[in-house]
C-alpha cells in the first residue's frame, strides 16, 4: 500500500527578531544622567556623596574630633551666586578636574575652619574674636584642608568614572571663583556635622549642572575587581585597627655639648646655655618623620609642621 506525501506543509514561523540594543552612549548616560521632571538628574552622584560624607567624617575626626558624625542632605540645584551668598562667610575651593568642563567648588564656612584650626593644635575648638582675615598658619591649613579633600574626592569618584580633582585654587572671596558665572547654576550637596563643637557646620560640595551633562556619555571607570564579602570585613576590620594603634612623636628641641670638666662641675643652679633653631626635627617612632618649626597656639606650646619627610620609596 502507498501513502501519499501530505501536500500540506505548515508555514514557518517567522524568526524572532532581535531585540533592539540600546545605544552605547544611552547605556553610558544613564549611569549618570537622566531626564527629569523640570530638568535633569544625576542618580550617580547620590553614590559619590555617600563615599564622600564616610571619608569627610573620617578625615574630620583624624583631625582631632573624634565623635563627629557627618549627615548628607538631598541634593538641590541653585545658582552659583545664591550658593556662594548662602555659604558666607566661607572658604572655598576650586579644583580642574577634567574630563568635566567646569570646576568642582567645595565650601566651608569660616567659622569651620577656625575651629577646626584650633583643634588640630591642641585646643577645644573655641572660637576667637571675629575677623576677616585668616593668619599665615590658617591659611595654610585650608590649603592643607583642601588638598585632603580633593583626595577624597578622587576616591569617591574613583570606581564610576576617571576624575581626580587637582587643588587650584583657595580663597575668601567668590568673585576669584573663575569660570562660574552668577546665573550659572550648580548641583550642590550638602554635608552636616553632628556632634561637640563642631555640631551644625557644613561642607558643601557643587558640581556645574552644564559640567556633568557634557560628561553624560564619558566611558565608565573600569570595574574594582570582585572581593568576597569575607575579603572585604577582614580588610575594614584590620583598617580600624591600625587607626587606633599609638605611635610616639618627639622633637629634639636644643642638643647642648660641655667638655667633661664642666659637667662634673655642674652643681644645683648652674645654667646650661641652649641655641634653639628655628626648624626642629620630628620622629615618630625613632624614624625621621618631618621638619616643624616652634611657636604658639592657644596658650600651648606647638610645632607646625614645615615640611614632610619622604624616604626612599617616597611613601
Amino acid at each position: 500500500m502507498t501513502t501519499k506525501s501530505n501536500p500540506f506543509k505548515a508555514p514557518k514561523a517567522p524568526a524572532a527578531k532581535p531585540a533592539p540594543e540600546a545605544p552605547a552612549d544611552d547605556a553610558k548616560a544613564s549611569l549618570l544622567l537622566r531626564k527629569a521632571e523640570g530638568g535633569y538628574a544625576f542618580p550617580l552622584l547620590d553614590s559619590v556623596a555617600n563615599q564622600f560624607a564616610r571619608s569627610l567624617r573620617d578625615l574630620v575626626r583624624a583631625l582631632g574630633a573624634p565623635t563627629v558624625q557627618v549627615e548628607r542632605e538631598a541634593a538641590e540645584v541653585v545658582r552659583f551666586a545664591d550658593w556662594t551668598k548662602a555659604s558666607a562667610p566661607a572658604i572655598f575651593w576650586r579644583y580642574h578636574a577634567p574630563p568635566l568642563k567646569g570646576p568642582i567648588l567645595l565650601a566651608g564656612g569660616r567659622p569651620l575652619i577656625l575651629q577646626l584650626v584650633d583643634i588640630f593644635y591642641g585646643g577645644k575648638g573655641q572660637l576667637g574674636a571675629e575677623r576677616e582675615e585668616l593668619t599665615d598658619a590658617e591659611e595654610r591649613f585650608a590649603a592643607r584642608l583642601g588638598r585632603d579633600m580633593g583626595l577624597q574626592l578622587t576616591a569617591a569618584w574613583g570606581d564610576k568614572l576617571a576624575i581626580a580633582p587637582e587643588l587650584d585654587c583657595v580663597t575668601g572671596d567668590p568673585a576669584k571663583l573663575a569660570a562660574v558665572r552668577a546665573d550659572d547654576e550648580l548641583l550642590v550637596q550638602r554635608f552636616t556635622l553632628r556632634g561637640g563643637k563642631l555640631d551644625g557646620r557644613t561642607i558643601t560640595c557643587a558640581y556645574p549642572v552644564a559640567a556633568l551633562r557634557g560628561i553624560a556619555g564619558a566611558e565608565p571607570a573600569p570595574e574594582a575587581r570582585e572581593t568576597s564579602p569575607a575579603d572585604a570585613a577582614w580588610a575594614a576590620t584590620l583598617g580600624s585597627a591600625l587607626k587606633t594603634v599609638r605611635l610616639p612623636v618627639r622633637s629634639v628641641l636644643a642638643r647642648p655639648e660641655i667638655s667633661l670638666v664642666k659637667l662634673l662641675g655642674l652643681e644645683v643652679g648652674d645654667i646650661i646655655p641652649l641655641t634653639i633653631p628655628r626648624n626642629v626635627p620630628v620622629t615618630v617612632a625613632g624614624r625621621s618623620f618631618a621638619v616643624g618649626s616652634i611657636g604658639e597656639a592657644n596658650g600651648n606650646a606647638a610645632i607646625m609642621i614645615e615640611h614632610i619627610e619622604k624616604g626612599s620609596d617616597h611613601e
